[in-house]
This record gives C-alpha cells, structure tokens and sequence, in this order.
C-alpha cells in the first residue's frame, strides 16, 4: 500500500495560496524570486562546465598508459584542465547556489539533502586542493624527469653511433617524434645485406 504524499515544503508551498486551482493557475512572483530560473541556470551551466571535463581524464589516462611516450603530455594536459578549468569554475558553485537558495527561500535547517549536498562539495573541493594538486605536481616532476633522462640517453647513444658512422651529431634529432629511430639498434649497427 503506498503512503499518503507529504505535503510540499513551506520553501514550495509558501508561493502557491491553499485555495488556489490545480491547473492553470500562475502565481504572481514578487521580490527575490523572479531571479530563481536565472540562477538556476547558471548553477547548472556551471556544474556542467566546471565537472563536464574530468570526464574526459580517464580517456586521457588510458590512452597515456597505452603509448607511454606521450604520457608527460597526458599529465600536463590533465594538471591544464584541472587548474585552468575545473577548480577555477568549481569555486563559483557556491556563489551561485548561494544565490539560488537566497533567491527560494530555503530554509538551510530543514533541507537535509541540501546540507548534505553542500558537505560532499566541501569534501570535494578540500580533497582537490590538498591531495589532487600535490599529486599532480608530483606526477608532472616524475614525467619530467623521465622525459630528461630519455632524452639525456638517446643523445648519448645517438652521438655515439653517428660519430662512428661519420654523420655531424647535429644532424641526428635527439629527443621528439621519431626520436626512437635515431638510436642504433642493441649490438650495433645491423651490416648491410646485398
């Protein structure tokens, strides 16, 4: 058997007069919340473009483990979105959803799901600038090292082979598409077959 509906929340109901008729009935709006779409939509838009791009970093970390040598591209192209993106437009949320909840009338005590919501954003927000940054900066100082260190050994093996094979090293591209096939190959220099 279902249970009775509850009755609307005074946030809800207060706008709508108790004799007023279910179907076509339009309250006059007054005071603060003719602005209530308004804000709405832009609290919308914004989720939408503050968290509509992290789901893009799985995509971006798959395909990083799956050619390894753009994997120092992939850590900077995720830290871009996340500090030029994501955090910038995740920090006016609570601007706009100040506004929307001023411009209702919502009382904060009597709307759990609502403080809920507003605790996991916190929670969100403080996860994001204490752990997510430091790891990010971690990542792109490891990334970094290992492009260095590449491009340190394929120089090396590089001017080692074209010196004895009497090519100018500044002609052998050490680091950078097709860097691979500037080092010799193990063993040496495979002999000619005629």
């Amino acid at each position: 058997m279902r249970r009775p509906r509850r009755p609307l929340p005074n946030c809800v109901a207060r706008r709508y007069p108790p004799d007023a008729p279910s179907i076509g009935y339009c309250p006059e709006v007054r005071g603060r919340s003719q602005f209530a779409p308004a804000y709405l939509t832009i609290h919308i838009l914004t989720a939408i473009v503050a968290f509509g791009p992290g789901f893009a970093i799985p995509l971006i970390s798959a395909l990083a483990g799956k050619e390894p040598q753009h994997g120092s591209f992939a850590v900077r192209l995720v830290d871009l979105i996340e500090r030029r993106l994501v955090l910038p437009v995740a920090l006016t949320m609570p601007v706009s959803g100040a506004l929307l909840i001023w411009s209702e009338g919502i009382d904060l005590r009597g709307t759990h799901w609502l403080l809920a919501g507003i605790t996991l954003y916190v929670v969100a927000i403080v996860f994001a600038f204490t752990v997510q940054l430091r790891t990010i900066d971690r990542m792109l100082d490891v990334a970094g090292r290992m492009a260095a260190g590449a491009a340190t050994a394929v120089a090396g093996a590089g001017r080692g082979a074209t010196a004895a094979a009497g090519i100018p090293a500044n002609l052998v591209m050490p680091d950078g598409p097709g860097a691979q096939l500037a080092t010799p190959p193990a063993g040496g220099p495979r002999p000619a077959s005629g």
